[in-house]
């Protein structure tokens, strides 16, 4: 077996099986099965907060309609984020990142902040390295992203960041080498067993998404990847003795 030891598990917009994705209930539900990591993405409303959804538009998982750099914070707080999901999460909200940071910062569960292409003019950067340095963990947490230049710029503000380039391509090692990234995230059917090697012999790690297949759990593991990005924590725990 080529790998160094059992991968990482990281929950996927949260414990977004048991919990609507990207609300409290999920990063709660992913902190209470003591996930090593958490993935969650970051858009900026119409007036400059951090809110925390993946589409960029608030269409599919919210009762509203519209784009998300549209709304304003205040409106975006006003939608009913869980109602999609099942009758227990009625009421439940977009949250800010910062509300994240309050739920998750106190445990050991660490965070994988995906930060989405925001539009000219709203700066998701230096609000994201204000509060990874106001709770202190700069040094802790990860920045991603399929942005070269949103994680550039993270890194212009605060080089101690650790960054990760999200992709699917064949120039992602490549791309991550030519910029000082220690991790690439990569899409589930563009990882095998020669972009593993070719990343660890380059001294980068290696996070896989998203995988919800436990049938395949061992051949992540015989590839060696250091992460595992899934929408089933619960299951990828108990599977590797967690």
């Amino acid at each position: 077996m080529t790998n160094r030891g059992l991968p990482i598990v990281e929950a996927h917009r949260g414990d977004s099986t048991n919990a609507p994705e990207n609300t409290l209930a999920a990063f709660r539900a992913a902190v209470a099965l003591n996930a090593a990591w958490i993935e969650l993405d970051v858009h900026p409303s119409r007036d400059g907060a951090l809110v925390v959804i993946h589409d960029d538009t608030v269409d599919r998982t919210t009762d509203g309609t519209g784009a998300v750099c549209d709304l304003s914070a205040d409106e975006l707080a006003r939608l009913d984020a869980g109602s999609w999901f099942g009758p227990g999460f009625v009421r439940e909200r977009i949250p800010q990142l910062g509300e994240v940071f309050d739920v998750v910062a106190p445990s050991g569960t660490k965070l994988n902040i995906e930060i989405k292409a925001a539009p000219p003019g709203l700066d998701v950067a230096h609000g994201v390295v204000d509060l990874l340095r106001g709770f202190g963990k700069e040094r802790e947490y990860v920045v991603s992203s399929f942005d070269l230049g949103a994680l550039l710029e993270v890194r212009a503000i605060a080089p101690e960041i650790t960054l990760a380039l999200i992709g699917g391509g064949p120039d992602i090692l490549a791309l991550a080498q030519k910029h000082g990234f220690p991790w690439i995230h990569v899409y589930r059917l563009a990882t095998n067993a020669a972009l593993v090697a070719d990343a660890h012999a380059a001294g980068k790690r290696v996070n896989v998404w998203t995988v919800d297949d436990l049938a395949t759990l061992p051949a992540w593991m015989e590839m060696g990847v250091d992460k595992i990005c899934t929408n089933c924590p619960a299951t990828m725990l108990a599977a590797l003795g967690r």
